[in-house]
């Protein structure tokens, strides 16, 4: 019973003394021995669902004797519930918002960029000239070709490296010949489980060198603060950054109300990214963008503009296969669109880091955090809502 209190979260725990459910969707950190782990589960009446080695989890369904009896196991180091993450933004408008301005020498070419969101679409904006969308992931559904039925992930790909074929330019995005790697790990209503994004960044660690992908979209947030997420989070993101590549992620929706960042947002080892309200003579702070401060971590680093963005439409009901053959998508009525919200912000940003890049290779961490804030400028708002401030492109890039 000791072990049991000791290497099971408190919020499971309550589940399983109150006996809510008769399975449960958990992850077990592992000291050593994963193999050995799994075949224990499945002796329990378990299903392994996914395993992660850099970070030693493993994912599985099991019912409650199940995890008392991997909590008797010394290479189990601790079990918590398998919790979600939510896309940050609000309800798709019509088209008629704000196109990202600017043309720089600079483009992204030959940077990969890699999203983990709801898919995307096959945009012609994402087409032509030339597909950026170089690798398509779905460990949602399974589908081999790409398509998005949240609307969420294609949006985010626009503000990127859309192209703007369908607006002779006007809604490209920000790193119009930057790749993109998509990772679909978010389902139609814009959840996903910690599970699959930690999968997914495992998925996107081991092929970032053939993609030569160098930026991370993360455009979610963690409603719930768990301790052990956060901490797997952290180690994830100290491993990418070691390799050279720069996650990003917004501040989060929790409001402009000092201190109200949370989860990845709040970690030293990201680019987080606040929301600005562009849309009036002055600029302010987006109402739903979240503040800090964080104890001993300047969070957000820096804003960018996220109310009335446009960028790229999607039809949610194509599905791009069916009985193992490959459907081609219609022609969208409207190709654009407007979208809300602090994920906007933190696309531009990962836009920004490619066009960085390509101008210079061997970029650290560091060198990103240091170049966007000396280029930003603060507008009227709190420190604690824009970080260093909105980033003046025109500056970076002299």
């Amino acid at each position: 019973m000791f072990l049991f209190k000791s290497k099971v979260e408190s919020t499971l725990k309550y589940c399983m003394d109150n006996k809510l459910y008769k399975k449960y969707r958990v992850n077990i950190l592992c000291r050593t021995m994963i193999e050995s782990i799994e075949k224990k589960i499945k002796t329990h009446k378990g299903t392994v669902l996914r395993t992660i080695p850099s970070l030693n989890i493993i994912c599985a369904s099991l019912p409650p004797s199940g995890i008392e009896r991997l909590t008797e196991l010394p290479e189990v180091k601790h079990i918590t519930q398998d919790g979600h993450a939510f896309l940050c933004g609000s309800s798709v408008l019509g088209a008629n918002g704000m196109a990202i301005k600017g043309k720089f020498p600079l483009s992204g070419k030959g940077i990969g960029v890699a999203v983990i969101d709801s898919g995307v679409y096959p945009h012609p904006d994402l087409l032509n000239p030339g597909s950026r969308i170089k690798k398509f992931t779905d460990i949602i559904n399974g589908y081999r070709y790409p398509y998005d039925d949240h609307g969420h992930g294609t949006f985010i790909s626009g503000i990127i490296c859309g192209s703007g074929y369908n607006s002779k330019g006007m809604y490209r995005g920000v790193a119009e010949n930057a790749t993109l790697y998509m990772v679909k790990a978010f389902n139609s209503l814009g959840r996903a489980y910690i599970s699959d994004i930690l999968y997914s960044l495992e998925l996107i660690s081991e092929e970032a060198e053939e993609f030569n992908i160098r930026v991370i979209c993360l455009p979610f947030e963690l409603m719930e603060h768990n301790p052990t997420t956060v901490k797997l989070f952290s180690k994830a993101f100290e491993r990418l950054t070691a390799s050279g590549i720069i996650p990003v992620v917004p501040s989060g929706s929790q409001g402009c109300e000092e201190g109200s960042i949370r989860g990845l947002a709040a970690l030293n080892s990201c680019i987080t990214v606040g929301g600005l309200d562009t849309t009036t003579s002055n600029t302010l702070p987006y109402a739903y963008s979240s503040s800090g401060p964080v104890e001993k971590i300047e969070k957000p680093n820096i804003a960018a503009a996220c109310v009335e963005i446009c960028s790229l439409n999607t039809n949610t009901r194509y599905i791009p296969e069916r009985n193992g053959i490959k459907l081609y998508p219609m022609n969208l009525d409207k190709p654009y669109a407007t979208y809300t919200g602090t994920s906007c912000a933190s696309a531009f940003i990962s836009g920004v880091i490619a066009l960085l890049f390509e101008n210079k290779k061997d970029l650290t961490f560091r060198d990103v955090a240091s170049l966007l804030k000396v280029s930003s400028s603060m507008v009227n708002a709190s420190h604690w809502v824009q970080g260093a401030g909105m980033v003046d492109l025109q500056k970076l890039m002299s």
